[in-house]
């Protein structure tokens, strides 16, 4: 048994109300249901303990659902979540004490920090609100303020820390606490270079290696899942990909990336293209016309992409091997040929 299990594991939400009070869609639906939005659809996947998991996807992939989902502050329309044995939303008072969730961003969801106490104070309030044993209390600050580089932040008050200084103080919860489980949502999306590399360390040899957590990450950085990650699965509404890292990089020989300039983008690029390539994406940068190409074998396919684009004003053009994130992208997108 994992220490996280997903089962068949579904969320739709229905679309918002028009009109005042909703009253103008809320009428049109006596007559026909409106189409639900889905958020998750039939996700299965196992954390094994003591494992790094990370859950990747694009903004809107339905990361942070997932983790609301894990904490009982939303509902499933369907399949379950495990957590150490327990159902994430049935058994949630048992699971409390074996899980923290650290969400991304500048104000943190559960409100637990007050603004105007100092870190050290508010740490301590963490600890006691756990249930830290008194005894262990001072010697766990000590350590989440040395592991975080928060030492010289100890006395100043919360409120007048920076934006990546208060997320350090979020992450601090995790080696207070020392929890069995530890969900981190984008826990690095407001962190300097420096810092992010620190906390990377912290989370890999403290939080896996001498603790022994069990970590779900989500994040939208391919790098960060790279460095830290076990196992990922990519999410964009459904699992696209379950594998170690390093195999997402195998995905990447399978296919070349061409990227053009044009003075101008013409519809019928799209059109002329479409029969020789996997995806095409476009880009506007201020007054540049960027095309990105995603095609497959090299000998058959280029010539026909050159021959095409022989008919339009091309001022710049190269070919090159993907990327891990270009592969995180193809992954997401396929089987779409849409221009973005």
């Amino acid at each position: 048994m994992g220490m996280i299990e997903v089962k068949h594991l579904s969320k739709y939400y229905p679309p918002p109300r028009r009109g005042t009070f909703g009253f103008t869609d809320m009428i049109k639906d006596f007559r026909r249901p409106r189409e639900i939005l889905p958020a998750l659809v039939d996700i299965n996947f196992d954390v094994e303990e003591g494992e790094i998991f990370g859950l990747l996807g694009p903004n809107g992939a339905g990361k942070t659902t997932f983790c609301k989902i894990m904490n009982a502050l939303v509902i499933p329309t369907s399949g379950h979540i495990y957590i150490d044995g327990y159902e994430s939303i049935r058994d949630h008072e048992k699971i409390t004490r074996r899980m923290v969730t650290i969400f991304g961003g500048e104000r943190e969801m559960w409100g637990l920090f007050a603004w105007r106490v100092s870190v050290e104070r508010n740490l301590r309030y963490i600890a006691e609100l756990w249930k830290v044993p008194s005894h262990l209390i001072n010697k766990r600050i000590e350590y989440a303020l040395r592991i975080l580089d928060l030492e010289g932040k100890r006395n100043e008050w919360y409120q007048k820390l920076s934006a990546g200084m208060k997320q350090k103080v979020h992450l601090a919860l995790a080696f207070i606490v020392q929890p069995k489980i530890i969900v981190l949502d984008e826990p690095t999306i407001r962190l300097d270079v420096p810092s992010k590399r620190r906390v990377h360390e912290a989370i890999k040899k403290e939080l896996c290696g001498d603790l022994g957590s069990t970590v779900l990450l989500t994040t939208h950085d391919m790098s960060e899942a790279e460095k830290l990650c076990d196992r990922v699965a990519i999410l964009n509404t459904k699992i696209e990909f379950i594998d170690k890292p390093e195999n997402i990089k195998e995905l990447s020989k399978e296919y070349e990336i061409m990227e053009l300039r044009l003075k101008e983008i013409n519809p019928e690029i799209k059109k002329e293209l479409d029969p020789f390539v996997l995806r095409i994406e476009e880009i506007q940068e201020n007054e540049v016309c960027k095309v990105k190409i995603f095609f497959e074998d090299k000998e058959k396919n280029l010539p026909e992409i050159l021959g095409v684009l022989r008919n339009f004003m091309v001022e710049d053009i190269r070919i090159r091997t993907p990327s891990l994130e270009d592969a995180f992208i193809y992954i997401i997108n396929r089987g779409e040929k849409d221009v973005h």
